[in-house]
Parts: structure tokens; sequence; C-alpha cells
């Protein structure tokens, strides 16, 4: 049995054990293709107009927008390329752009050209017991900006413990020599086991009841 499976994997839900995240490695290699390719691409072609990037990056990172949200996504991206961006500013711009506080898109455009940042993901957050801010509140910007920072600190704090390391021993023994960033391995198991996380996560709220 894979080793890292067998042990546990610790976060809101408790504790991942036994078998039930022994597949989650070979789950990965479809999503794992596609994620390759994009970063494969990003900086060789031009983002804004390349119709099989955009095709692709939506359909890895369910992009559920309309053309004209995307104009203004994908241009910022490629502006970004030249000197890069930070979450903060990632997050103002497309804010500016498309009137909405983009907290989940605005990480994945910022790790597409840093892989060493984490992506806002709800099962992710739930795993770290973080919280997004609530539509309406207010200084909802700030306040995302800050869960952002605390996210990676956790993503530092998670690397740096022997799940992390476990975690990306067996994703470097199944996917070796792939050029992964650290970080993103173990993303991409993270939420391989989300089915399992949140059924343990129900399990343990109805037995606080």
């Amino acid at each position: 049995m894979n080793r890292w499976f067998s042990g546990t994997v610790r976060g809101t839900y408790g504790q991942v054990d036994g078998g039930a995240g022994s597949d989650a490695l070979g789950r990965l290699e479809p999503g794992l293709k596609k994620y390759l390719w994009l970063q494969s691409q990003v900086r060789f072609c031009n983002v804004k107009s390349n119709a099989e990037f955009q095709r692709v990056f939506s359909a890895f990172y369910r992009v559920r927008r309309d053309s004209i949200w995307k104009t203004q996504y994908f241009d910022l991206m490629e502006s970004a390329k030249a000197n890069g961006i930070e979450f903060p500013e990632a997050l103002r711009e497309l804010s500016q752009r498309c009137g909405t506080v983009e907290a989940s898109f605005a990480s994945k455009l910022v790790a597409t050209l840093d892989p060493s940042k984490p992506v806002i993901d709800k099962f992710v957050l739930e795993y770290f017991e973080l919280q997004l801010p609530r539509w309406g509140s207010h200084d909802r910007e700030l306040k995302t900006v800050g869960l952002y920072r605390e996210l990676c600190d956790k993503y530092g704090a998670l690397m740096q413990s022997p799940t992390g390391n476990l975690i990306r021993e067996q994703f470097d023994g199944r996917y070796p020599n792939l050029g992964v960033s650290e970080l993103k391995k173990v993303d991409l198991v993270l939420w391989q086991i989300r089915a399992v996380l949140r059924k343990n996560c129900v399990r343990r709220l109805n037995s606080s009841k």
C-alpha cells in the first residue's frame, strides 16, 4: 500500500487513513497532463489571443465566465508576463476590470505565472480551516489578501511537515522529473483526495450534533 496514504493527513476533516486515497496519484495523470501543457505554453504564446490556451485553461480551472470577462482576464495575464504580478495587484486589477472580487481566479492567474504560489480553492480552504470573507463584507478585498497570506503560511507549514514531505516523495516516485513546483505537487494531491476529505468532514460535523 502507498506509504503516505496508509498514514494520516490531518486538517479540518480529521484524518484520511487506510486505502481511502491509495489511487489518488494515479487519478492525477489526466489533469497533470493539462497542467503541464498550460505551463509549457503560457510563456510562449499570446494568452490574450490564443484560443487553445484559453480553452484548456478554462477547462482545467473551471472558468465559467462570459467572453467579456475572459477577454479582461487573459489580457491581464498576458500583460503580467513581463514583470510578474502579486496576488494583491491581481485581485485589485480584476476587481477594477470585472467589477467583482475574484479571489480564486486571481490566485490562479498568479500561480500560472509563478507556480510556487498557491491557488485559492474551496477544498483547500476547508482542509486548512480557512474561509473567504462573505460577499458584501466590509473591506472584503483587504480581508481576502489577508486570507491569501495565511494560506501561504499554512502551505509553508505543511510543506515542512512529515506529511508534506511524504506527499512530495510519493509524487516524485510516480511522476519523476516533470519540473512541477513543490507546492503544486501537494496542491494536486489535495485536490484528488477532496471527496474522501469531505466525507470525513461531514462525519465529523454529524457526530458533533
